[in-house]
């Protein structure tokens, strides 16, 4: 860099210039050396470029945490602001606050520890005594390609993801960004952290929040970025707090908070754990003695809206060519340690008919009529980790659980449902009937199969835009949707006991499935044609009705494919 040039003299702006301004100059540009392209990363970075422009020292700015990441013009779109990967499910009454804020740490958590979690406390605290309104808090765990430079590097991102996830499940206010760690395809700055989760909040939840970033004394140089943009939390740590007590001096402003930290919570860390401990993730291991993973094929029930379109015969063949496949991904999934079996719903259902033909019955099964149907759900976060769902509720289209049980005659029935996990949703319905219903017997009709199951899944949830395909997931707009058993939207592991680090390449794998079979029935399947409930999660992303589900799913793909 010739003497005392700038960084905006090297992409020909003026100092006046703008953020978007810069990505433009930057792209006029036809020999773009390294001393180019960092001119650029700094310059349209909004926190960094602000650090530049007071301190003119670039070294200034690499203290202050910058890093050159790997990104090149053609992955500007890599926000995804509507593809919906981060869980919003925690956020506290965020209509009702003034001022609200969200906070946000980044970093390795190879592992998380009680550390973070008091340091966002402490965090949270000092906020609200300085008149702002925490609604919720996110740990974002770094891109692997950050954490593999690292000495102590073991366990992969979705491994660490699940262990963080793990972590924080009962917390109620804070959640796991996966973002910045699976759906970006290198390392990025941790100011690049906080403007995607501002803008994707402010998208999706509420245009007024904003990110404060909460970060340890180690890193307590990182208040430069702060100075002029948005809000910094700093809490000290034990051995830095010389470092600290500096930075603390030197930064004045409303939106520099320095946390002093003088208790046993500022001496945790995570190297000390990893080396206390014999610190690993442990794999899920498989055999057959556990039992036996089955798919429950509902026939053509579910595409009962695209006979108009698709002669049946070519909907059975496409079908049948969809089971292989999803056999063959399980089969990979579990490391060919378990036995694949469908069970034909149609055939299930008529000896069931058979066993109850003389009973009465109320069901709970989306498919087996009952003497009385409950038509019902469980209804859970969309893009979260899914393992508990928040409320029973109506399946989508029907009356609320309570409304139907009302037409319910007084008398002594069999329970009737597909299968039983824990056994939860059957207790919540039968805590929810009056005295009048007695429940003599629970009919489960995956017990016909008579033999031990590991897990069962059902077809149609793999299968966009079919007839009740799906989880039913809160958007968070708090509209009911359905969302295919794939990620973004449903969690592989907690759905369908997928290990978390295949739960990626399985998802890509059955988007481009569900991109041939579509193409294969004649490719003219539109959105309108689909579930109601999927509808409205391809809506909300931004998918007009005659969008076609060949595709939404080649969107889909390439987003995902971006990491």
């Amino acid at each position: 860099m010739k003497e005392k040039e700038k960084l905006w003299d090297i992409l020909n702006l003026n100092e006046n210039f703008k953020c978007a301004d810069v990505d433009i100059a930057y792209s006029k540009i036809k020999n773009k050396t390294d001393e180019v392209k960092l001119a650029w990363k700094i310059l349209r970075d909004e926190y960094y470029s602000e650090v530049y422009k007071k301190e003119l020292d670039i070294k200034t700015v690499i203290k202050a945490g910058f890093i050159l990441d790997d990104l090149e013009l053609e992955d500007l779109n890599y926000y995804n602001l509507s593809l919906l990967t981060t869980p919003v499910s925690k956020l506290i009454n965020f209509d009702e606050k003034e001022n609200p804020v969200v906070l946000l740490s980044t970093g390795g958590f190879d592992p998380i520890h009680d550390g973070h979690i008091y340091m966002m406390e402490f965090a949270k605290e000092t906020l609200e005594k300085n008149g702002y309104k925490v609604i919720g808090g996110y740990f974002s765990p770094s891109h692997p390609s950050y954490v593999s430079t690292k000495p102590y590097y073991k366990i992969n991102a979705y491994q660490r993801l699940d262990l963080c996830q793990k972590y924080v499940k009962d917390s109620n206010w804070l959640m796991i960004d996966p973002w910045e760690s699976i759906y970006v395809k290198t390392y990025i700055n941790f100011t690049d952290v906080i403007n995607r989760l501002e803008l994707y909040l402010q998208k999706h939840v509420n245009p007024k929040i904003q990110v404060a970033y909460v970060f340890g004394g180690d890193n307590s140089e990182f208040m430069y970025c702060f100075e002029s943009k948005g809000i910094g939390v700093c809490v000290e740590r034990e051995g830095y707090s010389k470092q600290f007590n500096e930075t603390k001096s030197k930064f004045k402003g409303k939106n520099n908070l320095f946390i002093s930290n003088k208790s046993i919570v500022s001496t945790y860390s995570s190297r000390n754990i990893r080396q206390r401990q014999n610190y690993k993730y442990k794999e899920p291991e498989y055999s057959k003695e556990e039992g036996c993973y089955v798919i429950r094929n509902e026939g053509l029930i579910p595409f009962e809206k695209y006979k108009k379109y698709v002669e049946e015969q070519k909907l059975k063949k496409t079908q049948r060519s969809f089971i292989e496949g999803l056999i063959t991904l399980f089969k990979q999934a579990f490391d060919n340690k378990l036995d694949i079996k469908t069970i034909d719903m149609k055939k299930q259902l008529e000896e069931a008919k058979k066993r109850l033909e003389k009973q009465k019955t109320i069901s709970l099964d989306t498919y087996y009529r009952g003497t009385y149907d409950i038509q019902t759900s469980r209804l859970f976060d969309i893009s979260d980790i899914q393992k508990k769902y928040i409320s029973l509720i109506g399946r989508i289209g029907y009356e609320s659980i309570e409304e139907q049980i009302e037409k319910i005659k007084d008398g002594n029935y069999i329970l009737v449902d597909d299968d039983s996990a824990t056994g939860k949703t059957i207790r919540e319905v039968m805590s929810k009937l009056p005295e009048r219903i007695n429940i003599e017997k629970i009919e489960l009709l995956a017990d016909a199969l008579k033999e031990k199951i590991f897990d069962i899944v059902d077809l149609r949830d793999f299968i966009i835009g079919v007839q009740n395909g799906g989880l039913v997931g809160k958007l968070p707009n708090h509209e009911i949707a359905r969302a295919p058993y794939m990620l973004p939207y449903v969690c592989l592991k907690s759905r369908a006991s997928i290990s978390p680090s295949k739960e990626m390449e399985m998802s890509i794998k059955l988007w481009k499935m569900n991109k041939k079979f579509y193409q294969e029935i004649g490719g003219n399947i539109s959105l309108k044609e689909t579930d109601v409930g999927f509808k409205k999660l391809m809506n909300y992303i931004g998918f007009d009705d005659n969008t076609s589900l060949a595709d939404i799913c080649d969107w889909h793909i390439n987003k995902l494919k971006q990491k």
